[in-house]
């Protein structure tokens, strides 16, 4: 049984009620936002804070990230439930999302070949995110359900010069979905708490040298997860990701929120990984299953300021147990279609480190029908320089957000978001890509969000 050890190179506040003196428009229907999630749910999605997206439409982007102790449309339920008390009667919403991921790898002074100068293949990713709430009239309840894109992870590089003298090509794809049933219970009038009991869905695929010796894809009918076909033969996983939250108006003028959410192992299960042996074996394609990775539980403290009815400022802190989570990850591979080889394990060192996470943004209402939102989020690089690789490229640190939201009728608000993401880069030594090579990574993300509102 071959054990591979080198580091793996992947790896509003704005015043929710209707503008007087209008009709009442027709009601959107809840099934149809759910037929477009299923739909859509097919789609990659990329994370910024490690693997974590920072936001998920609607406010949550617009004040990248810093609304754990905000609460005015249904992101509520992905980063504070306890905030779903604060919305009175029905409420819908639908965001759209595109990031454009920006990559380029050079270097490798002691390449055979010559020294890499590549930029990413990468294509533009969709990222959906829905929900409904409804508070239960006469009661101390808010109800609610949602459909999230939490995360993950996209690269792809082709024509790669290697340490081995080949040319190869190198790939991940990695995204992390919830369905959130959720609920928000009003203590007192100062006071609410919630519970978003999520159920996880994750699949992965990987291309590392798959024509160097003992390099391996992810084979069979998995397809990246890049349309909107099922991910076939890539291993996939479900999980229970709760999120549990507080919030608490100390004043007219300042509210506090905290919000937990608990990590979630995923055992990647009925996928198929063909590995090159080598001369005299050649490829071989397994059953596979990963052993050892972790969705990481994060801790988020916030707090908001509206100092008059149009201005609202908002902070958030947190904590990203990446440590705990993302360590070595096992590949057990059974089932080999050579006899000579029947079974294998690919072992992929992560070893990342803890991410403290600060973001700050500010709403202000122009009009009574126009919003305009400006924020910042700063989490530190949690790859290690060790570890660092083209298939674990999670390691932007800065993110600059604005937008706009525009009352359209009474009952609809149409809300813009554009966050840019400036190029970090990491200098290391490769085992694959050699010496003094340096990965850049960036981006920029668009977001547009549909809310509805009853009369």
């Amino acid at each position: 049984m071959m054990l591979r050890n080198q580091p793996l190179d992947a790896r509003a506040a704005w015043s929710q009620q209707p503008l007087s003196g209008h009709r009442q428009y027709p009601r959107p229907s809840p099934a149809l936002l759910i037929a477009l999630l299923i739909w859509l749910s097919c789609e990659p999605a990329w994370g910024t804070n490690g693997l974590n997206l920072i936001g998920s439409g609607g406010i949550s982007s617009a004040l990248a990230g810093a609304d754990t102790a905000v609460a005015t449309d249904f992101t509520a339920m992905n980063t504070n439930p306890a905030g779903m008390a604060q919305i009175r009667g029905e409420h819908a919403g639908l965001a759209m999302g595109v990031l454009l991921p920006q990559m380029h790898l050079r270097g490798g002074s002691n390449l055979p070949g010559g020294s890499n100068d590549k930029d990413g293949e990468n294509a533009p990713l969709v990222i959906p995110n829905a929900g409904y709430i409804r508070h239960v009239t006469g009661t101390p309840l808010t109800l609610g359900i949602g459909f999230f894109s939490i995360g993950g992870t996209s690269s792809d590089f082709r024509d790669l010069k290697t340490t081995l003298g080949t040319t190869d090509k190198t790939s991940a794809q990695l995204r992390h979905y919830k369905l959130t049933p959720s609920v928000a219970y009003e203590v007192t009038d100062r006071l609410s708490v919630g519970a978003a009991l999520a159920i996880s869905y994750s699949d992965v695929s990987l291309a590392v040298l798959p024509n160097s010796l003992t390099g391996f894809e992810t084979t069979g009918t998995c397809n990246r997860a890049n349309g909107v076909n099922p991910p076939g033969t890539c291993p996939w996983a479900l999980g229970f990701t709760p999120k549990y939250g507080l919030m608490y108006k100390l004043n007219d003028m300042i509210t506090l929120g905290l919000a937990y959410t608990s990590s979630v192992h995923l055992p990647f299960d009925n996928g198929q990984i063909t590995v090159n042996q080598g001369t005299g074996i050649g490829k071989v394609t397994y059953d596979a299953k990963m052993i050892g990775f972790k969705w990481a539980d994060d801790l988020s403290a916030g707090v908001a300021f509206r100092p008059n009815k149009d201005l609202l400022i908002a902070f958030k802190f947190q904590w990203i147990n990446w440590d705990a989570a993302l360590n070595n990850v096992v590949i057990n591979l059974t089932n080999g279609n050579n006899a000579a080889k029947p079974t294998d394990r690919i072992i992929l060192q992560y070893q990342w480190r803890d991410q403290y996470v600060m973001a700050a943004g500010l709403t202000y209402d122009v009009t009574d029908r126009l919003n305009v939102r400006a924020a910042y989020n700063y989490g530190n690089n949690p790859v290690p320089k060790h570890t660092v690789d083209p298939t674990s490229a999670n390691i932007v640190e800065h993110h600059l957000a604005g937008g706009a939201a525009y009352k359209l009728t009474p009952t609809l608000k149409l809300e813009g978001v554009f966050t840019y993401s400036p190029m970090n880069s990491v200098t290391y030594d490769s085992a694959r890509y050699g010496n003094n090579t340096t990965l850049d990574v960036g981006g920029s993300e668009f977001f547009l969000t549909l809310s509805y509102w009853p009369l």
